[in-house]
């Protein structure tokens, strides 16, 4: 009876044992987004979770947490299980931007989130009202400098990569717009098109539907080369302006995630980047598809926080708290 006893219980521990050992993944993975669904990261996110979810052979679900310039999403996953099941899909405000114009926040992207892979790079577009006589950047420079202080620009928020961006081209230019934060993207691109706004800096993917509807004029692009799926539109840097701030999308885990699963997870972000299905589909919303390794991750968003804070602190950008 005692040796019978003493079978089964082995049995149960080999069982058990077998249960926690099962290869990576065994269940879904949530992918967090901090922005509203139906937007350019949202889009991403769920281009991305289909190539994904194919390569891992697992479930890759979208779980929107907007709020408070993506705090609240990426709060979220710095407090969850490290155990690879729950992702963010990081951006510049998440992890270069917020803890230089936050007092305070209640995590740290350099200690608390760890890189899984990049996802891809894109750029902001310089867009303006229809009615404004400027063709081109060095035109609308010339009309800004006429009238300082008396034109303005909208973003989809204080703190975003679209107010910094364009304090970076202010601070470039030698100009003064004044900043007119809205509540999301395309409210902030329809009040240039309803007139009420001057300019904005948005990505290329938004801005271009908008101009062939003739909603906005698109004077110039942040990347240092033209953009593949529009390659009429010119560089900062072409019109003499020395612009260049990318926006990108890059998954991130919570610290402490496994090697192992962060390895299991890059691999396959990057199987999944390289298909012509993925990539297309990326390209097809604005965004450069960029594989690479964990390293080359790690290393983007410790050079882009050093980068993107510099200019947010120059333009002397400050949040009291979270929203």
């Amino acid at each position: 009876m005692k040796f019978i006893q003493y079978v089964l219980a082995t049995l149960a521990i080999t069982i058990a044992s077998l249960s926690h050992s099962a290869p990576f993944p065994d269940k879904p993975i949530r992918l967090i987004v901090p922005f509203t669904a139906g937007g350019n990261v949202d889009n991403s996110a769920r281009t991305i979770s289909q190539g994904l979810s194919e390569q891992l052979g697992q479930s890759v679900i979208v779980d929107n947490k907007p709020g408070a310039n993506t705090l609240i999403g990426a709060e979220f996953v710095a407090r969850a299980n490290p155990d690879g099941y729950t992702l963010l899909l990081g951006t510049p405000e998440s992890l270069a931007i917020n803890p230089h114009v936050y007092k305070k926040i209640n995590y740290d992207p350099l200690k608390d989130l760890t890189a899984v892979g990049l996802v891809g790079n894109f750029p902001f577009a310089l867009v303006v009202n229809l009615k404004l006589p400027a063709k081109n950047i060095k035109e609308f420079v010339a009309l800004a400098k006429s009238m300082p202080g008396k034109m303005n620009y909208s973003s989809w928020g204080i703190g975003s990569t679209s107010q910094i961006t364009f304090e970076k081209f202010n601070q470039v230019a030698g100009i003064e717009l004044v900043h007119i934060p809205f509540q999301g993207a395309a409210p902030a691109i329809t009040a240039i098109a309803a007139d009420e706004v001057q300019a904005m800096m948005v990505p290329l993917s938004v801005a271009l539907p908008q101009a062939a509807g003739g909603k906005v004029k698109i004077l110039g692009i942040t990347t240092s080369q033209r953009f593949a799926s529009a390659p009429d539109i010119s560089t900062f840097q072409e019109q003499g302006y020395p612009v260049v701030m990318s926006g990108w999308h890059l998954i991130v885990a919570p610290n402490k995630t496994s090697p192992s699963v962060l390895q299991t997870l890059n691999r396959n972000l990057n199987k999944a980047l390289e298909t012509q299905a993925t990539k297309e589909a990326l390209i097809k919303i604005g965004i450069e598809p960029s594989p690479g390794s964990i390293a080359q991750a790690n290393k983007l968003i410790q050079t882009e926080y050093e980068r993107w804070g510099k200019t947010a602190k120059d333009a002397g950008i400050a949040i009291e708290k979270a929203e």
